[in-house]
């Protein structure tokens, strides 16, 4: 499961709150109009930019006033980063010119903005036009989503947040997004996470910046897409799109059957990275689900982390700074999506528990498995047994307290009434936050409950009780070769990226890593975690010569724990 979805699925939860709360207050008076219009431009068979028109009603921007903002970087993905003079602003008495400001730089490359402001008052209703360029590539500062704008098989792909410079307000607005498709290929469509073609809402612009946007020749299941749910995607993907978009909607029917709201709609986009590795990042009511040829995914392989992000449309995160919160959001998301197809009858038995124990494998094999949620923030984007943390102990934390509450209740309550709990919270515009969590565990479980939790978070390892997955399961103690990369992970993130802090007697050191070396191609570890078995493949350089060296990322051997099949008990008898 792709890891760069913890921190765009917070953002996403967030903003979707957000958007809410704007679209009811929005209600006693129409907000200003914001008409966005995209225009891609094909130069032979690429796309190289997108022309971007902005119809603001009068704004009355003031100098000295922010007007417009993008980001300089975000999650570690730098943007477009417009000059003052590549966006043109006009208004009722002609140009506008504008003053150009950044924000100081986040050293985490976690978010930090690009503002404008204009250098007169405006008069009236407001034109903003200007070129996103649609790149090849553009190389990440670490290990973040797949968000650059992107051509791709004709077409083009890639995050609002990445290339829309967008008015500097939280104020909603009467958005207005339609396409301009006259220079794109016979055929072509365009579509956001907010829907097809021309779309109107109601709410901040941050709809827009936490959007993905797709157009070309592209295809889409349904085709033609229409209601709740849709899939998109641009050629021909190493998979079968079409099973994978049939099942997803199969989940996205049976999860957003169990959240009670089935007509909430939902977008999934295939994009293809163009190096080795999947991935993702969750935006508003969407997930960007990346692919790359080396290794190709399979079908089997992409639904688990679809349904993930499925959940994370109602779940979201908790509010609160990323890393001590994600807990909340990821452990939901790992919690319920195998748990809901499981019980849709999407999956077997078999499946759900190799689910579990993929998940056993990562945690109780994570050196890093005892940090405390405090040191997660800064590690996050560096070191993917960090990242991997709110993920796996989240939903071992989340598994621990349903079994506790039907084990209190005698089987009448579980997990799910606390979800509803919290959720029916966020509807009534009260806290979704840890304090909110707390009161409704502890009301449930006992004092005890805020001990538990309070554990966890320094990072006592979690360890679900033998019954904790229902009764077709057993507990049992096994070995696990911890998850070693043999040297410092933050080496695959620097620039350039070169070996540095190679541990002595490690497998990368005894297959013939060296310090020093330069790593050509981005390594992908996320899903090796998971893997006892999975080799890793890295792409070096050293004195001009080319390497790959193979080998097995596993080191001391440790105490954990997996879940068996109990005989004699029928499939009929399991569930939770």
């Amino acid at each position: 499961m792709g890891a760069v979805r913890t921190f765009t699925t917070t953002v996403s939860g967030a903003i979707s709150a957000l958007c809410l709360g704007s679209a009811a207050a929005a209600q006693g008076a129409p907000p200003p109009s914001l008409d966005v219009t995209l225009k891609p431009h094909a130069e032979g068979q690429a796309v190289d930019y997108v022309g971007v028109r902005l119809a603001v009603q009068a704004p009355d921007a003031k100098p000295g006033e922010a007007f417009l903002r993008l980001p300089m970087v975000f999650a570690s993905v730098e943007t477009a980063r417009y000059h003052a003079a590549d966006i043109t602003v006009v208004d009722q008495a002609g140009h506008v010119p504008l003053v150009q400001k950044d924000d100081p730089v986040d050293p985490s490359n976690f978010m930090y903005f690009r503002r404008w402001e204009v250098s007169r008052p405006t008069v009236g209703d407001v034109t903003v036009s200007y070129r996103a360029p649609a790149q090849a590539y553009r190389p990440k500062l670490g290990s973040g989503p797949p968000f650059d704008l992107r051509p791709e098989a004709g077409g083009l792909n890639g995050a609002g947040v990445s290339f829309m410079a967008l008015p500097d307000t939280s104020t909603p607005y009467s958005i207005h997004l339609q396409w301009d498709l006259a220079d794109m290929p016979a055929g072509s469509r365009g579509a956001w996470s907010l829907g097809e073609g021309e779309v109107r809402t109601v709410g901040p612009v941050d709809l827009l910046a936490h959007s993905y946007y797709m157009a070309g020749p592209m295809r889409s299941y349904p085709a033609p897409s229409s209601g709740p749910f849709a899939i998109y995607w641009l050629g021909e993907p190493p998979f079968d799109a079409q099973a994978v978009a049939a099942w997803t909607q199969k989940a996205h029917t049976a999860i957003a059957g169990f959240f009670g709201e089935p007509e909430k709609p939902y977008r999934v986009f295939f994009r293809k990275n163009p190096y080795p590795g999947a991935g993702g990042a969750g935006l508003i009511n969407s997930f960007m689900s990346g692919f790359s040829d080396t290794p190709a995914p399979t079908a089997d392989s992409m639904r688990g982390h679809l349904a993930h992000e499925i959940v994370h449309n109602w779940t979201g995160s908790l509010s609160g700074p990323n890393g001590i919160v994600s807990w909340y959001g990821e452990g939901m998301a790992e919690y319920y999506d195998p748990v809901l197809t499981w019980r849709a009858g999407l999956i077997t038995t078999d499946e759900f528990l190799n689910d579990v124990n993929k998940r056993a494998q990562s945690y109780y094999g994570n050196a890093m498995n005892t940090a405390p949620a405090s040191e997660i923030a800064a590690k996050f984007w560096s070191d993917t047994r960090v990242r991997k943390l709110p993920y796996d102990r989240g939903s071992f934390y989340l598994t621990t307290i349903d079994a506790e509450i039907r084990a209190k209740s005698g089987g009448k309550r579980k997990l799910d009434d606390l979800t509803f709990a919290m959720l029916n919270r966020q509807k009534r515009g009260l806290s979704y936050d840890t304090d909110a969590w707390l009161e409704l565990v502890t009301a449930e479980l006992g004092p005890q409950a805020k001990l538990e939790f309070e554990a966890m978070m320094a990072g006592k390892l979690v360890v679900p009780l033998t019954g904790a997955f229902g009764p077709c399961f057993k507990r049992e103690t096994v070995p696990y070769r911890i998850f070693e990369l043999g040297f410092d992970s933050a080496s695959l993130t620097a620039s350039p990226r070169r070996v540095k802090g190679l541990v002595p007697g490690s497998a990368a050191e005894k297959a013939g890593v060296r310090n020093g070396d330069e790593i050509t191609i981005a390594v992908v570890l996320d899903a090796i975690q998971g893997d006892a078995d999975a080799e890793l493949t890295i792409h070096l350089e050293r004195a001009g010569q080319p390497l790959e060296i193979t080998y097995l990322p596993r080191g001391k051997t440790v105490e954990g724990y997996r879940w068996t099949r109990v005989a004699n008990v029928p499939d009929t008898a399991c569930g939770i």
